[in-house]
Order: structure tokens, then C-alpha cells, then sequence
């Protein structure tokens, strides 16, 4: 080939590309791309032992994330690839334009032209197979701005914290869907669940609550409260981001109104909005959540759309009830958030995907496990029992969660009771259930609803910690029942929400056939029994029921914890326990886990602020709280290699965190134990907040830090509390905790 061009060198480089040549070369550096790349990738997603988990949780995390360095070589290989491609273009427009009607010349520079863009398609190829396979192993994308998950940056930009710390950590104890959340339903609803109850008239369009907690006088319009209420669209904002304005205006409300304009938004017909119940009673432990449907879906049948939904703070946002400052007993307005600007008091992005969801959820698994056998002593329920049901699936909080009995009404989930025969008993006749007054709760990602009778406990005031025990009747017969809603003309859709729902309003399928067939009707006269399955599901509705026989014992055992993940290991050296060699190849979206030696209350689980003054809880409520210590480098310019000189900094919002049960309790051995995620924002490492290892090594103190606290009054489902604070590997001694293997005087445990 060379002797047909001549020996002259810049022809001997235009035979090098011969397309077989450049594509056996473009194959082979993608095959060993994908051969030294993805097994790093993949260990970093599946295995624990690998990525250095037994870790200490409150250590800095010093260097870049595995996946984020493996990301940087690819980008970094394949831009080389792209510089030479554009060297190769230019080449070959040279050969065509000096080649003066020389028909080789030419025919040489189409060559180059056509190699090169066969290599180039193989390359992108090459590219988009590998970024595809490592979204889908770890989720994580190796494209700049694309995909990597929800901290909002770009490359060379400083983190930050972001606006999402309210969640968590102030009023927002969760929402569906959660932040930065992909491929969401397009028919889906939103719910958000407030710590403190809320003021009606700056949730609901036109709704006067006359300024008082009581909503006896409550007015819409100046009439009586409708069944169907329209959301205040002056302080929930969803809109698309391709709609989003400016944030011009002299005030925050201004730039606010700006920010998100009514003509992009969900504001006509207006969504509508339910509300759970609270108490006649203020009850600051209480909290409230909202469920906001869309008049139609959202997104697009052919694209993926971003929305964003957005709360307005300040005087004139969202309030919330909170415990007055006076001597009086009436709860005063609160601002909801701290903060007000032009993207409110608080704001979250999520993705829709391009379909509707059609499958009804199911019931995993309830607890207690239901009765098979009532004459052996070990299926008779103890009195202080909480009950629990687990979903497979988020489901819509306003339909399974509630007040049953007086002040309540909530009718979708059953829990009556009839005394068994001959025992003490005094609930009943013995014939007819009758309902047990209580409140259903809902947690786990609104997948776990957990019902606490109302009734005390007769000799037993209060438990380990303080709280009141509640008791359901002794020696009587409960029967729960989860019900079915009724069908609209377009199953598994409801026409209305008189049973449980999903997140996008599909009826709950309680015979476990994947398929939504409604309540009892005549054709479907029995409810689907979970204590004994029956083999075929002919006439069985989409109501599932059980029982439990209920005793007269009282557990009294406290939880303790089994096992944390990551463990707080040791310091390395001890002289210096935030080291910057610390460990650095631990996730930093790794969830905390902490595994319990019984199941635990999904209602004991509240989240919120540490007070680093006082070095408690931020107010009485909380029991889980996620302290950080984030100090970012104002800029990435700065040189802080010297201790000598001064080095300024950013303290940032702290992450946002919810808690994660998973699909039910776990099997451990013989006993039914409950782990415990505390789901996160991702960490940073020091390198993400613009430290240099040797800048690491002059500012030690400048190592991000993240401990996990969770305090003495989360309890078990028996009401028990963490009190004595156990841990797994210490010694009580004469101290209130233990964890961590340091005994320790508080009432609570720093993980």
C-alpha cells in the first residue's frame, strides 16, 4: 500500500488509518476500557468488604470517591480521543485542499475522512455502552452534569449544601417523590409530611381558619368545608424548570412570585389537596401531611421532564401550629421555614418518566405475623403491641393513616376487637367486634402504616424513658382490615379514596393477584385471609383481613442495638483521629444502617437538628439526627497549604436525611429484628470541598465529619424505649449509654 502512494510522510500517516486498522484499534481500546473499569465500578456498588466500610462514621472521608476517579479517566481518555479525531478532520482537509486535481491526494483525504468516522461512531458507541452499563450498576453517571446524583454541581464549581437540609433536619419529616427521584409516574401524586400541624388557610385556596387551632368554625368561601379542597397555589408551587422565570422583584415574595409564575405552573384547574387528621387536642409531638393531586398527569408521553416543587417560606408562606411561649394552652402561627428567597423556603427537583403506573400495591408483611395456632402461648399478642402493615410500594399517607374512634372517623383501616370466650374480659359482649380507639401512623417512605391504641395501660404509667404506654384490651379476639377502594371505569385507578391507594391512586390489591378488583361486591363477598391463603382466589375481593388473640402480659424488654454499618472503628492514630489517609474509599451516598434486636416503631422514628450548644436535640420531638461538620473553601483558588495562614471557609447546610425500613422486618436466626436505614444527601470528602492532601494535612480540623446520633426515646413496637442506650460491644458500667464502646452519661447514642 505504502508504494502506491510514494514515501513521502505525510502520506505514510494516511495509510496508518486504514479503516480496518482504526477500527480493530477503536474495538480494542474500548474492550479494555470496559475491562479495567467496570470491575472497579461494580465491587464499588455490590460488596461492603471491599470499600473499606468498617470505617469510623465520624471520620472525614479524605479523598475522591472511587467512581467519581473512574468517571474523570474515562472523560479525560475520551476527550484525548476527541482532540485527535479533530487533528485527523484537519489533516484530511489539508490533503484535499493541497492536492491540485491529484486524483490519490484525493481519494487518500476521503480515506482519512471515512476512517475517521467510522472510528469516531465506535468511539461514542464505546462511550455511551460504557456510561450506560455504570448508571444502570451503580446509578452514578460518568457524563459531566448529567445524572450524578442530586448535589446540584458542575465541575470546578464548590459544593454546597443545598436547600434540601429542611428535610430532616427542620420542618419536613418526608416527601414523595423524594428529592432528585428519576423516572417518576407521570400520573403520580405528591405528598409532603409536616412535623408540626399545619395552618389550613395557607395550605388550602380560599379557606379561612378563622385563626384558631379548632377547625369546628373553619369556612371555605364563607360556607361549610367541602369534601374536595383546592391547594393554595400561592404557596405550593409545581412547575417544570423549563418554566421557571427570573428572580427579579424588591422583595422575597416578589422574587419568589418571579421565580416561579402561575402562567408555567400547576395552577389552572388547581390541584386538589387531602390532609390527614390531627388531634381536637394540640399535640406537639403531631405532625400533619398533605397529598396534592394533579387535575391531569404530568410530564410528557415522549420525554423525560423536570419539575421542581416549591414552598413558599416568610410571613406570608406556609404556617405551621407550634407550642406557645405564654403560659397559654392555645399553640401559636409559626413561620414553616427559616428562610425565605427567591426559591422560597424550601425547594425539590424530581424527573418524570414518559409512562402512567398501573400496578396496584401489596401488602409484604404485617406485624405481628398473624395467629395460627391461638392455644400456644407464644401467638398470644402482648397488650402494649403496636400493629404494623408494610407495603411493597409508597402509598398515598391520607388513606392509611389516621384517628379511628372519637374525633377520627378514618374508616380505611379496620382495627376492631371482640373478647374471647370464657376470660377476664370486659371489652365486649363477645359476639360483635367493636372498633379500638386509636391513631394510625405512617413512615418508612410511607410504606409502613402503624396503629397505637389510645386507651393506657393500667399499672403502667409510663415506660423507661417518660412516655406514656398505651395498651390494647386484654384477652380479646382483634381483627384488622385493610380495605380495597372502590374501582373507577379505568381499573386499578379508584373513583375515590375509601380504601388504601397508592402514590398514583391505583386501589390496593389485598389477594396479592397483581390485579386491582375492588372491595366486596356481589360478585367478590370475601375478604382475602392473610392467617390461612385460600388456594384458589375465586369470589375473594381486594380486602385482606387478620387476627390476633391479645392476652394479658405486658413486654417490657428494651431494644438494644446488634450492629452498625459503617462501624466506628478506632482511630488509626489516636493523636490525630481525623487523619487524613482516613477512609477514603467508603461511598459517600452509603446509607447509615443500624440494626436492631427487635422491631421497631416506625412512629418513635423522629427526625431533626443537633444542637451543637446545648449538644442535645434541638427540641423534644426528634430522636434521629445526622450531625455534619462541612467546611468548604470559599474558592477553589486558595492555597491553604500553609497552617501559618489564614484559610476562610463555608459552613454548609447540612445534608438532608429520612429513614428506610425496607419492605418489612428481617430474619435474623429465629428472631424478627428491624434494620434501620437513615438514607442521606451524599457526603462530601475533603476533595469535594477544595482541600489539597497537603492542604488536608495543614487543616485537620478542616476534615468533613458526619456522626449519626439516635436518642433514648425511639422505641420498639412494644413501646419500649432505647433506655438503657446499648450497644453492641461496651460494657455498661454505671453509665445511662453505651455505644460506641464508650459508656457515656446522655441519654442517647452518638453512632
Amino acid at each position: 500500500m505504502l508504494g502506491r502512494y510514494g514515501s513521502r510522510n505525510q502520506l505514510k500517516i494516511g495509510s496508518w488509518l486504514h479503516i480496518r486498522n482504526a477500527s480493530r484499534t477503536s474495538v480494542l481500546v474500548a474492550f479494555i476500557l470496559l475491562i479495567l473499569f467496570l470491575p472497579e465500578v461494580v465491587s464499588a456498588q455490590m460488596t461492603t468488604s471491599d470499600v473499606g466500610l468498617d470505617f469510623a462514621t465520624a471520620t472525614g472521608l479524605a479523598t475522591t470517591d472511587i467512581r467519581v476517579f473512574v468517571g474523570r479517566v474515562i472523560n479525560a481518555f475520551f476527550a484525548l480521543l476527541g482532540f485527535i479525531v479533530v487533528l485527523l478532520y484537519i489533516y484530511a482537509g489539508y490533503l484535499w485542499m493541497t492536492a491540485r486535481g491529484d486524483a490519490a491526494k484525493v481519494d487518500q483525504a476521503k480515506k482519512v475522512i471515512t476512517n475517521t468516522t467510522i472510528g469516531l461512531i465506535i468511539m461514542i458507541m464505546a462511550y455511551s455502552i460504557t456510561a450506560f452499563i455504570i448508571q444502570a450498576l451503580t446509578g452514578h453517571s460518568i457524563v459531566p452534569g448529567a445524572g450524578g446524583g442530586d448535589r446540584g454541581r458542575e465541575w470546578g464549581e464548590m459544593p454546597h449544601g443545598g436547600p434540601t437540609g429542611e428535610l430532616g433536619n427542620g420542618i419536613i419529616e418526608y416527601h414523595y417523590p423524594e428529592v432528585g427521584q428519576i423516572d417518576v409516574p407521570r400520573n403520580t401524586n405528591i405528598s409532603i409530611t409536616f412535623k408540626r400541624p399545619l395552618v389550613l388557610s395557607t395550605v388550602f385556596r380560599n379557606y379561612d381558619d378563622a385563626e384558631t387551632y379548632d377547625i369546628a368554625d373553619d369556612t371555605v368561601d364563607g360556607g361549610a368545608v367541602p369534601e374536595v379542597l383546592q391547594l393554595n397555589t400561592d404557596n405550593f408551587k409545581i412547575i417544570a424548570v423549563t418554566e421557571l422565570g427570573g428572580m427579579d422583584g424588591s422583595s422575597p415574595d416578589e422574587r419568589f412570585d418571579t421565580r416561579y409564575p402561575d402562567e408555567g405552573a400547576l395552577v389552572d384547574p388547581p390541584p386538589t389537596v387531602r390532609i390527614t387528621a390531627v388531634a381536637a387536642a394540640f399535640d406537639p409531638l403531631e405532625g400533619q401531611t398533605i397529598t396534592i393531586s394533579p387535575a391531569l398527569p404530568i410530564g410528557s408521553p415522549t420525554t423525560d421532564v423536570v419539575y421542581r416543587v416549591a414552598l413558599r417560606g416568610g410571613d406570608n408562606g406556609i404556617k405551621v401550629w407550634s407550642p406557645s411561649d405564654t403560659e397559654s394552652a392555645d399553640p401559636d402561627q409559626q413561620n414553616a421555614f427559616t428562610s425565605m428567597n427567591a426559591d422560597g423556603g424550601y425547594f425539590w427537583p424530581f424527573t418524570t418518566g414518559t409512562m402512567l403506573d398501573l400496578t396496584p400495591p401489596h401488602i409484604t408483611s404485617v406485624v405481628p405475623i398473624p395467629v395460627i395456632d391461638p392455644s400456644r402461648p407464644a401467638d398470644v399478642v402482648p397488650r402494649n403491641q403496636l400493629l404494623q402493615i408494610y407495603f411493597n410500594e409508597a402509598v398515598d399517607p391520607t388513606t392509611v393513616s389516621g384517628i379511628i374512634g372519637e374525633g377520627g372517623g378514618f374508616t380505611n383501616i379496620e382495627v376492631k376487637a371482640r373478647c374471647l370466650p370464657d376470660t377476664d374480659c370486659d371489652f365486649s359482649d363477645g359476639e360483635s367486634f367493636i372498633s379500638i380507639s386509636g391513631k394510625i401512623y405512617i413512615g418508612n417512605r410511607y410504606r409502613t402504616a402503624e396503629f397505637v391504641p389510645s386507651e393506657p395501660c393500667e399499672g403502667i404509667t409510663e415506660n423507661s424513658c417518660g412516655n406514656q404506654v398505651f395498651c390494647l384490651p386484654r384477652n380479646v379476639e382483634i381483627r384488622v382490615r385493610a380495605l380495597a377502594a372502590t374501582l373507577s371505569s379505568e381499573p386499578p385507578k379508584a373513583s375515590r379514596p375509601d380504601g388504601v391507594l397508592d402514590m398514583v391512586g391505583n386501589s390496593f390489591d389485598g389477594n396479592g393477584n397483581e390485579t386491582a378488583e375492588g372491595p366486596e361486591s356481589a360478585e367478590r363477598r370475601i375478604d382475602f385471609n392473610r392467617n390461612n391463603p385460600p388456594a384458589a382466589l375465586a369470589g375473594i375481593n381486594d380486602t385482606a383481613r387478620w387476627i390476633y388473640h391479645v392476652g394479658e402480659e405486658i413486654d417490657l424488654r428494651p431494644p438494644t442495638v446488634m450492629d452498625i454499618d459503617p462501624k466506628s472503628a478506632p482511630p488509626v492514630d489516636p493523636l490525630h483521629p481525623n487523619h487524613p489517609e482516613g477512609p477514603s474509599r467508603v461511598p459517600t451516598d452509603l446509607p447509615i444502617t443500624v440494626l436492631w434486636d427487635k422491631i421497631m416503631s416506625v412512629r418513635s422514628m423522629r427526625t431533626g437538628a443537633y444542637d451543637e450548644v446545648r449538644n442535645a436535640f434541638s427540641d423534644g420531638r426528634t430522636t434521629i439526627a445526622l450531625r455534619a461538620k462541612e467546611l468548604a473553601k470559599k474558592s477553589l483558588d486558595q492555597d491553604c497549604s500553609d497552617p501559618a495562614e489564614d484559610c476562610p471557609y463555608i459552613q454548609l447546610d447540612p445534608p438532608y436525611f429520612f429513614m428506610d425500613l425496607g419492605e418489612g422486618p428481617v430474619e435474623i436466626g429465629d428472631e424478627m429484628v428491624t434494620r434501620m436505614m437513615i438514607t442521606h444527601r451524599g457526603f462530601f470528602t475533603a476533595n469535594d470541598m477544595g482541600y489539597t492532601m497537603e492542604e488536608m494535612v495543614s487543616w485537620p480540623g478542616r476534615l468533613p465529619v458526619y456522626q449519626p446520633v439516635i436518642g433514648a426515646q425511639i422505641q420498639d413496637t412494644l413501646q419500649n424505649c432505647f433506655f438503657p442506650s446499648v450497644g453492641w460491644n461496651c460494657a455498661m458500667g454505671d453509665n445511662n449509654s453505651c455505644c460506641n464502646r464508650n459508656g457515656q452519661e446522655d441519654y442517647l447514642c452518638s453512632i
